[in-house]
């Protein structure tokens, strides 16, 4: 069976910045329900592992798992090809890439400044999440 690609999981040890992207999120078109947030890496995992969440937001920069860490394990040691994962960070762009290279990672980064722009399924949500851009479109059908 496909992945669900109507939930995206949002992962930031700071409780502000997940309640501002939930709100980007359902300004989009994201139904609630299908927001899920996690606080570190691990705690994505458990989620990810429980729900099959194959939509990831997630800070670079966390205790007990950062985000480069939970990338790592999803898409390197277990090879999880159905996952989209994006970053996203207030830490300089030069850190994150040097830090993504050492892993081999290839995934987006997005600057944590993005979250003051709202966010449309068209030009923001497509971009990062096809998948989940084309579920919000059958939806509003």
């Amino acid at each position: 069976m496909p992945p669900d690609y109507s939930t995206i999981l949002i992962v930031d040890n700071a409780e502000f910045i997940r309640m501002v992207v939930r709100l980007r999120l359902e300004g989009a078109g994201v139904v609630p329900k299908n927001i899920h947030e996690a606080e570190n890496g691990q705690e994505a995992y458990d989620l990810l592992v429980a729900k099959g969440i194959p939509n990831i937001l997630c800070d670079y920069e966390m205790e007990v798992m950062d985000g480069i860490a939970l990338a790592a394990k999803l898409l390197i040691a277990e090879q999880r090809r159905d996952l989209r994962f994006v970053l996203f960070s207030g830490t300089p762009l030069a850190k994150i890439t040097a830090a993504l290279t050492k892993t081999g990672l290839d995934i987006p980064i997005i600057p944590k400044t993005r979250l003051r722009e709202n966010w449309t399924q068209t030009d923001i949500i497509s971009a990062w999440f096809p998948e989940l851009a084309s579920h919000l479109s059958h939806q509003q059908k």
